[in-house]
């Protein structure tokens, strides 16, 4: 009887190892035969899940955030308070980051990275920052219109200041994937947006 080989179950021990692959090696001295290596499976084998190590980050990335998205969607419906659902926001989003089994912020920094140095178009469309950003600050905005309305918040330019929170928050972020050491990323955070409240309170 031929071996019958479940399929999504190897596809996700294969993303596994080349996660680990990139946060060890980093994505660039990253092949796809060390990739074959660390999840025991022949070079050749890798192949039939994925076309190369930029196809097996686009899913793992598209698979993160898709994650992060339903995780902040669901957590964001049980509350009413504007200000604790920026919490949600700010948490939700470090935890899917900064707890997951392997370093894959430091990976996305790697990766886009090595897109902007080569001008390659198919990593920046992987990565795309535009949209991100974008999303980001819809929510932000969105969150920060609710508390205005509600009377909660002063009349504040809400589309500048989510924009001014997500480069603060992008700065942390940097600082912290430079030097683990150097504070708690989730207590800076706190911090940053705690200062913020305070002084958009009515």
């Amino acid at each position: 009887m031929p071996k019958i080989v479940d399929k999504k179950a190897k596809k996700a021990e294969i993303l596994k190892a080349a996660m680990e692959v990139f946060a060890r090696n980093g994505v660039v001295k990253t092949k796809m035969a060390n990739i074959a290596l660390a999840a025991g499976i022949g070079k050749g084998t890798i192949y039939e899940y994925f076309r190369s190590k930029e196809d097996i980050f686009e899913e793992a990335f598209n698979s993160v955030f898709s994650n992060m998205e339903t995780a902040l969607l669901e957590a964001l419906k049980t509350v009413d308070d504007p200000e604790q659902k920026l919490k949600i926001l700010i948490d939700v989003s470090l935890t899917c980051f900064i707890d997951s089994d392997y370093d894959f912020t430091g990976i996305i920094v790697d990766f886009w990275a090595e897109g902007v140095r080569n001008k390659d178009a198919e990593i920046l469309k992987i990565i795309d920052l535009n949209k991100i950003y974008k999303d980001y600050r819809k929510l932000f905005s969105e969150i920060l219109d609710e508390g205005i309305q509600k009377g909660i918040f002063k009349n504040i330019d809400t589309f500048s200041l989510s924009a001014i929170l997500i480069a603060a928050f992008d700065g942390l972020t940097l600082q912290w994937i430079l030097n683990r050491h150097l504070f708690d990323l989730r207590k800076v955070s706190d911090v940053l947006l705690d200062s913020l409240l305070n002084g958009i309170r009515k």
